[in-house]
């Protein structure tokens, strides 16, 4: 609750100013309101709040607070003032934004903060009883329509969506950029691909050492592992979802052996479905010289199919769970003709096809010992089909 100097409750236009604060919470000391609402101003860089200052992540007073650099308007011609960071990568952080849930329990907050206030009656003059039936009369609509689950504005984009956008910005060299393909989810640090064929390319899957292991949990590929700067990573279906979820999107596979052959595999249409259609895929249209792997033949057709992990069995296996046999999660059939996510082998292996595999690759297994090959690296690659003049 928000008090003025001498302990009494502020004007209304304060405590709706209160409702959309995003920085650091003040406690009102005097009871009966007692619940803790966000009504401070961000800190400047010397200590002082004020209309200005630049907003700070983290609590106003609290050491170590970052000053954060908001997405340049569409119609900015300055893509140099993005924060570039060292080791070709380039941060733009957003400003907080409350989501639906945050906005709907602020106001019941005030609502009981208003009521407990209002029944004390000495604190309250005439003027001040007066603005405090107005805010109770505004805060039960607002409750009202927020309990009904009513839209509220769309919220503001401070992220680039996705590594295309950044590109459009005039940023054109290789690196590690923050962006926020879903509004509801936190931003991720991706790798973004600026070169390869017009660039624009957000890199959603990185194999080069084996040092992350790809036998993980639906809800861990759901919220993705590893990181673009340690090399290997899954982005994350979400992700994946929110980043095609909207027009059209290519996919580009890039493969490369132990034997330094070096190959591509691109879908002119991809998607990947909502985690209440199991994330399904959509890859068609392939080009390359690798072999269109996902559409193999009527058995082993990943295109359509939705993901499968250990603990969640969606494939068409009627006996068993691939996910679990080949120990990787990924869009598998009955069970597969590619799995880019199985086990990471330094060259020749045997037994079980459990490791990085495509099937249409040139060389497959080795005629005299019997024994398979894997890859030494692989990335998966997604960006947006014909947006912009430099994208393809």
């Amino acid at each position: 609750m928000l008090c003025g100097r001498d302990g009494t409750p502020p004007p209304v236009w304060m405590f709706v100013g209160a409702l959309f604060s995003v920085a650091a919470s003040h406690a009102c000391p005097n009871p009966p309101c007692r619940d803790r609402l966000v009504a401070a101003l961000p800190l400047r860089p010397g200590g002082e709040t004020g209309p200005g200052s630049g907003i700070c992540e983290g609590h106003a007073g609290v050491k170590g607070c970052r000053t954060v650099v908001p997405l340049p308007a569409a119609h900015s011609n300055h893509p140099s003032r993005l924060e570039h960071r060292v080791a070709d990568s380039v941060q733009i952080r957003p400003k907080m934004i409350p989501t639906a849930g945050d906005v709907k329990e602020r106001v019941v907050r005030l609502q009981r903060c208003m009521h407990s206030v209002q029944d004390t009656g000495p604190h309250w003059s005439q003027g001040q009883a007066q603005d405090g039936d107005s805010l109770g009369a505004i805060l039960a609509l607002m409750a009202a329509v927020l309990t009904e689950g009513s839209s509220i504005a769309p919220l503001a984009r401070f992220h680039p969506q996705d590594c295309a956008e950044i590109y459009k910005l005039g940023i054109v060299e290789n690196g590690i950029y923050t962006i926020q393909p879903d509004l509801h989810r936190p931003a991720l640090e991706a790798k973004c691909d600026m070169e390869t064929t017009g660039g624009g390319w957000t890199v959603f899957q990185r194999r080069q050492d084996g040092s992350l292991d790809f036998n993980r949990t639906w809800q861990e590929y759901t919220e993705g592992f590893g990181s673009a700067q340690a090399g290997e990573l899954w982005l994350g279906n979400a992700a994946l979802h929110a980043l095609t979820s909207g027009g059209q999107h290519q996919l580009r596979m890039e493969l490369e052996d132990w034997h330094q052959q070096r190959r591509q595999a691109t879908y002119s249409i991809f998607k990947v479905a909502s985690e209440a259609q199991r994330y399904r895929l959509t890859a068609r249209e392939y080009s390359g010289d690798a072999g269109n792997a996902l559409s193999y033949s009527k058995r082993y057709n990943h295109d359509g199919r939705s993901f499968s992990t250990a603990d969640r069995d969606h494939d068409r296996y009627a006996t068993g769970n691939c996910a679990q046999y080949y120990g990787a999660g990924w869009w598998f059939d009955a069970c597969l003709a590619a799995n880019l996510n199985g086990r990471y082998y330094r060259g020749r292996y045997s037994g079980l096809t459990n490791g990085i595999y495509w099937g249409t690759w040139y060389m497959l297994t080795d005629g005299r010992t019997g024994e398979r090959f894997s890859f030494k690296s692989v990335e998966m690659k997604t960006r947006p089909r014909g947006s912009g003049s430099r994208l393809t």
